[in-house]
C-alpha cells in the first residue's frame, strides 16, 4: 500500500508465531503495525508517548499504574536511555566493537545459555536481562545494525540504527525505527540474516525477496 502512493497505514489485527511463551510472549497475540512516509523515529516516538497516554487515560482513567514492583507514569517525561552505553555501564561490553570471549564471560555470569552461540544473538539475550531494571516509560535508542536488520543506519555513525524500544516495567513494548529504503542496504542485511539462520539462528529474519523488490518500486517515502 505503502509502494502504490498511500502515506499513513496501518493494521490491528490476529497473529501466530511459533515461539515459546513466556509473560513477554504469547504465541497466538493482537498487534498494531502502522507505516508512516516521510516521518522517521523520533515523529514514532511523540506519536507512541501520545498513543499510551490517550489509552490509558480512556480505558483506565489515569497515566499512573504499579506494575511488576515498578511505579509507573506515563505523564511525565520518557527518558531516552542509550543501548550501547547501557550495555557498557552495566557490563563493561563494547557492543560495537564486541568481544566474543568477554561476552560469554557476561553470559555465565547472567545463566544464559544459547541453543546455537551467535555474537548479535548473545549481546540481545544479555540486553533483555539489563531492561528489566528500567522502570520507564522510557525509550532504547541507538542499537546496533547488526542487531536491527530492518532499520536504517544513524547518518552521524553507521554503526547504530535510527530505533527504538517503548519500556516499560522493565519489558518492551513495542519495536519501531526508521524504514531502511534502500534496497541494495536492505539486500546485503537479508542476505546476512540469512546466512544466520542457515547457521541454526532461529530468530534470524528470512530473506524477503519481495519487500526488496517492493523498495526498489516504491517505498522511500517510508
Amino acid at each position: 500500500l505503502i509502494g502504490g502512493g498511500y502515506e499513513k497505514v496501518y493494521e490491528i489485527g490476529p497473529r501466530f508465531r511459533n515461539e515459546g511463551i513466556s509473560d513477554e510472549h504469547l504465541p497466538e497475540h493482537m498487534a498494531m503495525e502502522f507505516y508512516w512516509a516521510y516521518a522517521d523515529y523520533n515523529d514514532g516516538m511523540e506519536f507512541i508517548k501520545e498513543l499510551f497516554r490517550f489509552v490509558a487515560q480512556e480505558v483506565y482513567g489515569t497515566q499512573k499504574f504499579t506494575m511488576r514492583g515498578f511505579e509507573v507514569d506515563l505523564a511525565k517525561d520518557w527518558e531516552k536511555i542509550d543501548y550501547v552505553k547501557l550495555m557498557r555501564e552495566k557490563t563493561g561490553l563494547d557492543v560495537l566493537n564486541p568481544n566474543d570471549e568477554k561476552i560469554k564471560e557476561v553470559l555465565k555470569s547472567y545463566k544464559i545459555r544459547l541453543p546455537v552461540y551467535s555474537t548479535s544473538r548473545a549481546i540481545d539475550h544479555i540486553w533483555k536481562e539489563l531492561r528489566k531494571e528500567i522502570a520507564g516509560p522510557a525509550f532504547i535508542v541507538g542499537e546496533p545494525k547488526a542487531l536491527s536488520p530492518l532499520a536504517k543506519s544513524d547518518p552521524q555513525n553507521s554503526l547504530i540504527t535510527q530505533r527504538f524500544h517503548p519500556i516499560l516495567a522493565g519489558s518492551e513494548q513495542g519495536n519501531a525505527f526508521s524504514e531502511l529504503n534502500d534496497p541494495v542496504d536492505q539486500l546485503a542485511r537479508f542476505r546476512e540474516q540469512q546466512s544466520l539462520r542457515e547457521s541454526g539462528d532461529a530468530e534470524a529474519q528470512f530473506l524477503d525477496i519481495d519487500f526488496v523488490e517492493m523498495l526498489e518500486y516504491g517505498m522511500p517515502p517510508t
